[in-house]
């Protein structure tokens, strides 16, 4: 496997693991009757899903009260599932609410900068394996040609005449024996 190729491979396998565990990095909260939901960014324009047993689905419509440490914090979500609005009645509102932005733009900093130093490694290898077909298809143009030139030489190495009177002499009998043979029986001596 060329060196170009495998670097390439192994950078995509690493950009996948590094979305994979990206996407799975929600944050979760659980509501007063003890349902967990999961958001990406608590704010308003982002989804909101409700986690069961066996999936993970858009919160159903409506508010929705938060508990533990996010207790006196109501959630209202529409019926696609996304935050309409968020009624913060703690006393500290302003400051839980800035902290929270800050941390979640923090966290979408370093993903931006994680997603830019992949997509730039990525781009590299891209033009490195854009340059191995540069070959791969320089190589090719060169092997036509030859196969053409080979081609047109043994066409006209097919259509040229045969010497039929040598070739009748190789095989010619003298009495009993070849041609050959003859000639071999007479010099054999000398």
């Amino acid at each position: 496997m060329n060196k170009n190729f495998k670097k390439v491979m192994d950078l995509i396998a690493e950009m996948k693991q590094s979305f994979a565990s990206a996407s799975h990095k929600f944050e979760q909260a659980t509501l007063i009757d003890g349902t967990i939901v999961e958001f990406d960014i608590f704010e308003v324009g982002q989804p909101l899903f409700v986690v069961t047993e066996t999936e993970t689905i858009p919160a159903p419509e409506g508010t929705h009260a938060l508990s533990g440490d996010l207790e006196g914090v109501s959630v209202v979500v529409d019926a696609d599932g996304i935050i309409v609005e968020i009624i913060d009645e703690r006393a500290t509102e302003e400051v839980v609410v800035e902290e929270a932005a800050t941390e979640e733009q923090m966290s979408v900093q370093k993903v931006e900068s994680i997603i830019n130093a992949k997509l730039e490694s990525f781009a590299t290898s891209i033009e490195a394996v854009a340059e191995m077909m540069k070959i791969i298809a320089d190589t090719n143009n060169t092997l036509s040609n030859e196969i053409a030139t080979l081609k047109g030489e043994f066409e006209s190495f097919k259509s040229a005449p045969t010497n039929n009177t040598n070739e009748g002499e190789k095989f010619a009998k003298v009495g009993n024996l070849t041609a050959k043979q003859q000639w071999l029986k007479y010099n054999k001596n000398k």
